[in-house]
């Protein structure tokens, strides 16, 4: 498969992202969500997906039980609670009420942040890490190598703890002590193990940088990252995606109202949605086309 350029991705991304976020009508971001879905399905990626898509239904089974409770505007009422006395002197009294627009609006968010999620994951399939590190690198290259030895030190602490326990153990030490003292003293000896290993790991990464020059002049790389065909189409793809989401923005389509009561869906939303969605149909062809046809590389 070929990977597609960190820059083309960027965009693409950015502006499935702020769509995300601009529209609230849920047939738009259904949209989206399901263009992700099978560009994801297409490429093979479905470890992934399903990885995305666990943590993204508890999330969204989450937003949608609290919404309610916290949010009581709407008028449709499907539960209201008699009213509880809270402090009798004070005359406080609470009363629950659950209605139709706020479980439709805690829907619609748990959609968005569902997308949301998926959009990152579909960042990270369609670009080469590699790729990415070098193309930050010119722009941001001590921003760019901190976040990079950062989220590699959580891996590699993981590691290191999961190694000395393992050997603490065969030692007979007892970390399943009952006592919550006796398991803070059990512990003790891995948490200086690990801080002494950390600073010899950074004395290492540091002198590394030391001797490959890093920082003394500007950085240049072993290969460069060159656009191909899938990015120019992809870019053109870029522009009409920005052109519908500001004509929709100009005339006021792909946006609902939950409060307080909700409102259907117009003529104009249908056939700006028919226009998103051929959109995003030839694009996710091309993304296809990235691991299918050669002429795209």
């Amino acid at each position: 498969m070929v990977k597609i350029h960190p820059f083309t991705m960027i965009l693409f991304s950015s502006i499935l992202f702020f769509m995300t976020l601009v529209y609230s009508h849920p047939l738009y971001i259904l949209s989206i969500l399901i263009f992700i879905v099978l560009s994801m399905f297409f490429l093979e990626e479905k470890e992934l997906l399903k990885q995305t898509m666990k943590y993204g239904l508890l999330m969204s089974v989450w937003i949608i039980m609290i919404n309610p409770l916290v949010s009581q505007s709407g008028r449709t009422i499907l539960f209201k609670s008699p009213r509880l006395s809270l402090i009798a002197k004070l005359k406080l009294t609470l009363q629950l009420k659950i209605t139709l627009e706020s479980l439709a609006y805690g829907g619609n968010m748990a959609l968005k942040l569902f997308c949301i999620l998926l959009i990152f994951s579909f960042f990270s399939v369609m670009t080469n890490p590699d790729e990415n590190f070098s193309f930050f690198s010119k722009y941001a290259h001590k921003f760019t190598l901190t976040l990079s030895m950062s989220t590699n030190i959580i891996h590699r602490l993981k590691l290191e703890i999961m190694r000395v326990k393992d050997v603490m153990v065969l030692r007979g030490v007892n970390f399943k002590e009952k006592n919550l003292i006796k398991r803070v003293k059990a512990y003790y000896p891995i948490l200086k193990v690990i801080f002494i290993s950390s600073l010899e790991g950074a004395l290492d990464r540091a002198e590394s940088l030391y001797a490959r020059g890093y920082g003394k002049g500007v950085r240049t790389s072993y290969s460069q990252i060159k656009m191909k065909r899938i990015d120019y189409l992809i870019h053109g793809m870029n522009l009409i995606l920005l052109l519908l989401l500001g004509m929709s923005i100009a005339y006021d389509v792909g946006f609902v109202n939950f409060y307080p009561t909700f409102k259907g869906f117009g003529r104009e939303d249908m056939i700006f949605l028919i226009y998103l969605d051929i959109a995003l149909v030839v694009a996710m062809l091309f993304m296809r086309g990235c691991k299918k046809w050669k002429f795209l590389r």
